[in-house]
């Protein structure tokens, strides 16, 4: 999806219209109260999951059954946790931690926690390995916030590699992948390519066939299949909808279903979802039309409104500020009060039938 940007008093959103309906997740459960921020997400066995906080949180990870209930939690003996913000496991169970989370793009401390199966362990602390690494194409710390392209929330294994996919705070709309040795070490990371996903990449995996990837953000799903080997952006590319909440870690639990966490904020998210994949793996595929609706002022100061061409459909309306939090959230209003938000820019999503329309405005 292209975002427009624009000095004028009127700004234009391409949308992406889906033949398909939006996705709807399955609800399994609501996750505890201590984990209302799950950030990572990882399946244990058939009946529960391993999942983790993000920043706030010491280092450690919690064994959660699907109906909520914890099982066990497993802490990690680290100096300091900075912001784990994604979580994977490798074929022998290994389990991988990413403190990597760069909201500022200043840190050069970007590290990878790696401890046996936890599914096996005696103990419930442990001293892990580290990843220790930096990128390739970062020399200022923090650069130019235009260049914001350092911040990272999603990480799989395959083939003896970590693939990192950074979470574009710049005016870039493309994710970078890198790729890391599965080892402890200091490393500089490999860049090896990058997509257009339009939006902030929260969470990543790829599946136990290696044939089929996911990228996730708060409201989509990029699938990506028919690639060869690592080629992971050079097949077939689908972007599914979900309705707005915080989506934040998602982890395949066969070769077609995925469990998603969200967030909890404002009495929504903060639960358990599973999303059955076959219907788009077998042949259900976009159709992308163009359509423009208005969003003024921009930059604003007191009120957004939004002009949208069908006037039938119910909407949704979710905006969200540079850290990915919503902040604002409504149902069918054509004028959103933007006051007391902070200085600074925010996404604005819009759903109404089966549209999505996405983009950044500044509050000034």
């Amino acid at each position: 999806m292209k975002f427009f940007h624009a000095s004028a008093i009127i700004f234009l959103l391409t949308a992406t219209s889906i033949r398909a309906q939006i996705a709807d997740p399955v609800l399994m459960c609501q996750l505890p109260s201590v984990l209302n921020e799950s950030s990572g997400v990882e399946t244990s066995n058939a009946n529960s999951v391993w999942t983790h906080n993000d920043s706030g949180d010491s280092a450690r990870i919690f064994n959660i059954d699907t109906t909520g209930n914890i099982l066990r939690i497993v802490f990690f003996i680290v100096d300091t946790a900075f912001d784990c913000e994604e979580s994977t496991r490798d074929a022998n169970g290994n389990y991988y931690l990413g403190d990597f989370g760069n909201n500022l793009n200043n840190r050069t401390n970007l590290r990878i926690y790696k401890i046996p199966n936890p599914d096996t362990l005696s103990v419930d602390t442990i001293i892990p390995q580290i990843i220790f690494f930096r990128y390739p194409d970062q020399t200022l710390f923090p650069p130019d916030s235009a260049l914001w392209n350092f911040d990272c929330e999603a990480m799989f294994h395959f083939q003896n590699s970590l693939y990192l996919f950074s979470k574009n705070r710049g005016t870039s709309t493309y994710s970078r992948m890198y790729r890391l040795p599965d080892q402890p070490g200091d490393y500089v990371a490999e860049l090896v390519d990058s997509f257009n996903t339009g939006t902030w990449i929260t969470s990543g995996d790829i599946n136990p066939a290696g044939n089929m990837m996911i990228l996730l953000s708060e409201s989509r799903i990029w699938l990506f299949t028919g690639f060869t080997g690592t080629d992971f952006f050079g097949g077939n590319a689908q972007m599914i909808q979900m309705y707005t909440t915080q989506k934040e870690a998602v982890v395949f639990a066969s070769d077609s279903t995925v469990y998603i966490t969200d967030e909890y904020f404002l009495g929504t998210g903060g639960k358990l979802y599973r999303l059955d994949l076959r219907s788009w793996i077998n042949g259900i595929h976009e159709d992308v039309s163009s359509t423009v609706f208005t969003m003024f002022p921009n930059p604003a100061t007191e009120k957004i409104s939004v002009c949208i061409p069908e006037q039938g459909n119910d909407f949704l309306i979710s905006i969200f500020d540079n850290t990915g939090k919503m902040v604002r959230q409504c149902s069918n209003c054509r004028e959103i009060d933007v006051s007391t938000l902070q200085k600074g820019h925010y996404f604005l999503h819009c759903f109404y039938g089966k549209t999505f329309l996405s983009g950044k405005f500044e509050k000034l």
